[in-house]
C-alpha cells in the first residue's frame, strides 16, 4: 500500500514548515526583483555584489530542506519517536530492533512516484537502489535483525529512504542515527556531520535510565557545548513514569510529576557539563529543551494516552525552532540584511547617475574628472600593494611567534609527563600487579593523578593560547583597517570636488577557530586509527606466519588430545589468568575529547578452580599409607590378587614421579604464559599512555606552525578582499559610470531624457523593494 494513504500530517510541524517555506519564498522574490534592477542599472565593476545574488539564492534554496537529526543509544526508541512525529510506522521499532546505519528519510525526487531506498557505500562504488515493495526490504538494510546482510552493512556509508509524505514534501529531512556505543567509525563521522549541519538535534534518552550512560555523554558532550541551542533532549518511554501509582494519582499532575523526575536528568547535565556556563546549562534543561514523551502512547489507539504522550508539545517546540530564533536568523534575516545592503548600494549608484546627467559640467570638465579618477584608482591600487606587503610581513612574524609559544606551552608539559610515565611503567611494576592479582592494571596512582592533572592543564593552556591567538589576529586586523582608513581619508579629500566618497572600511569578520580545532581533532583521531590499523595488520601477518601448517605440530596435537582422555591430563597445567576487556576512560587531551579504550584486566577464577582440583589430587597422594592401601584394593578388584607391600610401594612411587613431572611442566608453562601476559599488558598500557602522549607531541610539532601560518594567511586574504570589494570596485564602477554618462550626453538629448526616465522608474521600484525588505526582516 502506498505510504501516503496512511500518512497522518502532524499539524504543528506542518504549520512551521509552511511558514518557513513562505518566508523563504518572500525572500526569493525580493532577491529576484532586486537582481533584475541590478542587472539593468548596476555596474559590471561591482563583481562582489554580482556574486552575492547567486550565493544568496543558493543559500535560500538550500534552506528549504529542514534537517532534523535523532541521536541516542540503542533501544532508546529513536525510530519509534520518528514514527510518532511522522504519524506512520516507518521503521521497525521493537526494542530488539536497532538502527544500524545512518538513515536519511527524504521526499521523493521530482519525477518519481514510488517509494524506494538508496544505499551509499564507503568505497566509492555507485549507490544501489532498492525497490521498497515490502517492509522486509527496509529491515534488511536499516536494522541489525537480518544476519544475512550483516557483512554488507559494514561497507554501507548511509541509507536514504525516499517516500511521499506531507511533511517530507514540505522539506523535512529526518535522520535516524546508529546507537552510539557500537557505532562504526565512518558512521560516527557521518553522525557528527549530520548534527553539525542539522537545524535541530533531538537527543533521545530513556525513562528506564534517567540521565543517560557514559557512552552517550562521551559522544554528545562535545557537540552539546558548541551547538547547545539546537538540541532538544527527549526522555522517551515516559509512560513508565506516568503509568505508576504516583502518576495515576489525582494528587499530582503530569506536569508536576514530570518536572520532579526530570530533575534527575538536570542533575546529570550539571555533573557532566560542570564547566559549562550556568546560563547555557539552564537553557539546555528548561522546559523548551528537556521533556519527557512516550512514542508508544503517541502511536496508541487510546485517545487519552495520545493526549498524555507529550509528542504534541515536542512537535510544537520543533515547529517553533524551525521558524524562530537562531534558525530564522540563519536562513532568513541574515540574507535579508545582505540584500538590503545591495539595495542601498544600487540606489546610491542610480542617484549618482541621475546627478551626473543633470550636471551642467562642460565636456572638458568631465574629461578632467575621468583622468583624476584614473589617477586615484592607480594610487589606491599601489597603496593596497604596499600595505599588503607590509601586512604580510607582520602577519608572518606574528604567526611564527604564536606558533613558538603554542609549541612551548603545550609540548613541554606533555614531554615531561611522558618521561615520568616511562620511568614508572616497567616490567617489574606489571609483575608486582600480577602477583597482587590486581584485576585492572593501570598507571601507578600518583602517576595516574599527574597524568590527569597535566592533561587538564594542557587543555587550559590551549584555551589561553587560543584567546591570545584571536587577540593577535584582531590586533593585526585593526592596524590594517587604520592604515586603509588614513589612505581613504586622503583619497576622499582628493575626490571631494567630484562629490565621491568612500565608505569606512568594514573588516568586522570573525575567524571561527572552533572549525580549525574540529579539523585537528579529526586528523589526530585518524592518525591514531591508522596507527592502530597498522599494528593490527602486523599482528595478523605474524599470526599467519605462526599458524602456517606444521606436520610436527599436528602430530603433537593428536598425541595431546589422546592424553587428555585421562582426568589428570584433562586438568592440564595451571592456566594464566584470563584476559578480558573493559571500556575505560581515556582523556583526549589536546584537540580531542575524552574517549574510551579496551584495557586488559585479570580474571583468576580459572586459576582458583585449577588449584582446588590439584589440591584434591595432592591430598590423595600425600597420605602414603592410605594411597598404597587404595592401590592394593584397586589391584585386588581388577585381578583378584592382592599386591605385596613392596609392589604397591613401587607403583605408588612411579605414580608420584609422573605427577611431579607433570606438575613441574605445568608450573613452567604457567610461568611462561604469565611472562607473556606481563609483556602484553606492559605493551598495551605503554601504547595507551606513552604512545598517545608521543602522538600528540609529534602532531603538535608537525602541524602547529603550518596551521597557525595558514590562519594568518587566511585573514590577510580576507582583508585584501574587503578592500577590493569596498574601495577598489566602487571606485572603478564610478569611473565607468561617468564615462558612460559622458558618452550618453554626446549622443543627443532624446537619449538622455529616455535614460533619466528609466532611472526614475528604477529608483521608485527600488524604494518599494527597500520598504518591503525592511518590513519583511522585522
Amino acid at each position: 500500500m502506498n505510504s501516503s494513504v496512511n500518512a497522518i500530517e502532524n499539524a504543528a510541524i506542518s504549520a512551521g514548515l509552511h511558514s518557513r517555506q513562505e518566508r523563504i519564498q518572500e525572500a526569493q522574490v525580493l532577491l529576484q526583483r532586486t537582481q533584475s534592477i541590478f542587472e539593468r542599472f548596476g555596474g559590471d565593476e561591482l563583481k562582489s555584489s554580482h556574486a552575492k545574488f547567486a550565493e544568496l539564492s543558493r543559500s535560500l534554496e538550500a534552506d528549504r530542506n529542514v534537517m532534523l537529526v535523532f541521536v541516542g543509544e540503542f533501544s532508546r526508541g529513536k525510530s519509534s519517536l520518528v514514527n510518532a512525529l511522522l504519524g506512520i510506522k516507518l521503521l521497525r521499532h521493537a526494542q530488539e530492533a536497532t538502527t544500524a546505519i545512518n538513515t536519511f528519510v527524504r521526499a521523493l525526487p521530482a519525477g518519481r512516484t514510488e517509494r524506494f531506498i538508496r544505499v551509499h557505500f564507503v568505497d566509492g562504488q555507485s549507490a544501489q537502489e532498492i525497490a521498497w515493495t515490502d517492509a522486509s526490504a527496509l529491515e534488511r538494510w536499516s536494522t541489525e535483525l537480518d544476519a544475512l546482510n550483516a557483512d554488507a552493512r559494514l561497507s554501507v556509508d548511509r541509507i536514504e529512504i525516499f517516500m511521499q509524505h506531507p511533511l517530507l514534501d514540505l522539506g523535512l529531512v529526518l535522520i535516524d542515527t546508529p546507537g552510539l556505543e557500537s557505532m562504526v567509525q565512518h558512521h560516527e563521522e557521518i553522525t557528527r556531520r549530520a548534527i553539525a549541519e542539522a537545524h535541530i538535534a533531538v537527543w533521545v534518552q530513556s525513562a528506564l535510565q534517567l540521565g543517560a550512560n557514559a557512552s552517550e555523554w562521551k559522544f554528545v558532550a562535545g557537540t552539546l557545548r558548541k551547538d547547545f541551542s539546537k538540541f532538544i533532549t527527549v526522555v522517551n518511554m515516559w509512560d513508565v513514569i506516568l503509568d505508576t501509582p504516583e502518576g495515576k494519582s489525582e494528587a499530582m499532575s503530569d506536569a508536576t510529576l514530570s518536572d520532579l523526575k526530570l530533575e534527575h536528568v538536570r542533575a546529570n547535565f550539571r555533573k557532566q557539563l560542570h564547566d559549562q556556563p550556568e546560563a547555557e546549562l539552564a537553557l539546555m534543561t528548561d522546559q523548551q529543551h528537556l521533556m519527557g514523551v512516550s512514542a508508544a502512547w503517541a502511536l496508541s489507539d487510546d485517545e487519552h494516552k495520545r493526549a498524555r504522550s507529550g509528542v504534541d508539545l515536542l512537535s510544537k517546540r520543533i515547529s517553533d525552532m524551525f521558524c524562530n530564533g537562531e534558525a530564522l536568523e540563519q536562513i532568513y534575516l541574515k540574507p535579508l540584511k545582505q540584500l538590503a545592503h545591495i539595495q542601498e548600494q544600487l540606489s546610491e549608484r542610480i542617484a549618482t547617475e541621475q546627478r551626473q546627467l543633470a550636471s551642467t559640467d562642460t565636456e572638458e570638465q568631465r574629461a578632467r574628472d575621468l583622468a583624476l579618477l584614473d589617477e586615484e584608482i592607480k594610487n589606491l591600487e599601489l597603496e593596497m600593494r604596499t600595505l599588503a606587503n607590509g601586512s604580510a610581513v607582520e602577519h608572518t612574524r606574528a604567526a611564527r611567534h604564536r606558533a613558538r609559544e603554542i609549541e612551548h606551552q603545550l609540548i613541554a608539559p606533555l614531554a615531561n609527563l611522558k618521561a615520568q610515565v616511562e620511568i614508572h611503567l616497567t616490567v617489574g611494576y606489571i609483575e608486582s600487579q600480577v602477583a597482587k592479582k590486581v584485576k585492572k592494571i593501570g598507571l601507578p596512582a600518583n602517576v595516574a593523578r599527574e597524568f590527569e592533572d597535566v592533561v587538564g592543564t594542557v587543555n587550559q593552556l590551549w584555551q589561553k593560547e587560543r584567546q591570545l591567538l584571536a587577540e593577535s589576529l584582531e590586533g593585526l586586523r585593526a592596524e590594517y583597517e587604520k592604515s586603509m582608513a588614513q589612505h581613504a581619508k586622503q583619497l576622499n579629500t582628493a575626490l571631494g570636488e567630484m562629490h565621491i566618497t568612500l565608505p569606512k572600511l568594514d573588516v568586522g569578520f570573525d575567524l571561527d577557530l572552533s572549525l580549525i580545532e574540529d579539523h585537528h581533532a579529526q586528523a589526530l583521531e585518524l592518525e591514531q586509527t591508522i596507527a592502530e590499523r597498522e599494528d593490527e595488520l602486523e599482528r595478523l601477518r605474524l599470526k599467519v606466519q605462526q599458524n602456517a601448517p606444521n606436520e610436527r605440530d599436528i602430530e603433537m596435537a593428536r598425541i595431546a588430545l589422546e592424553r587428555a582422555e585421562s582426568q589428570l591430563d584433562r586438568l592440564g597445567g595451571q592456566p594464566a589468568p584470563r584476559t578480558g576487556n573493559k571500556s575505560v576512560k581515556r582523556s583526549g587531551g589536546m584537540y580531542s575529547s575524552d574517549r574510551h579504550e579496551n584495557e586488559e584486566y585479570l580474571d583468576y577464577s580459572n586459576v582458583n578452580s585449577w588449584k582446588e582440583d590439584l589440591a584434591r589430587q595432592q591430598e590423595n597422594l600425600v597420605d602414603k599409607a592410605a594411597r598404597m592401601e587404595f592401590i592394593k584394593q584397586q589391584e585386588l578388584q581388577k585381578t583378584g590378587v592382592r599386591l605385596s607391600a613392596e609392589a604397591a610401594l613401587r607403583k605408588y612411587e612411579k605414580e608420584l614421579q609422573t605427577f611431579n613431572r607433570k606438575k613441574q611442566a605445568a608450573e613452567q608453562a604457567r610461568q611462561d604464559e604469565q611472562q607473556h601476559l606481563v609483556s602484553a599488558t606492559l605493551a598495551q598500557l605503554t601504547a595507551a599512555t606513552v604512545g598517545q602522549l608521543q602522538q600528540r607531541i609529534s602532531y603538535l610539532q608537525e602541524h602547529v606552525s603550518g596551521s597557525v601560518q595558514q590562519l594568518y594567511d587566511n585573514q590577510l586574504a580576507l582583508l585584501h578582499s574587503c578592500v577590493s570589494e569596498q574601495f577598489v570596485e566602487p571606485l572603478s564602477d564610478k569611473r565607468t559610470q561617468r564615462e558612460s554618462v559622458h558618452q550618453l550626453l554626446q549622443q543627443g538629448q532624446a537619449d538622455v531624457v529616455r535614460r533619466e526616465q528609466q532611472l526614475q522608474a528604477a529608483q521608485q521600484e527600488l524604494a518599494q523593494l527597500v520598504q518591503q525588505t525592511q518590513a519583511t526582516g522585522r
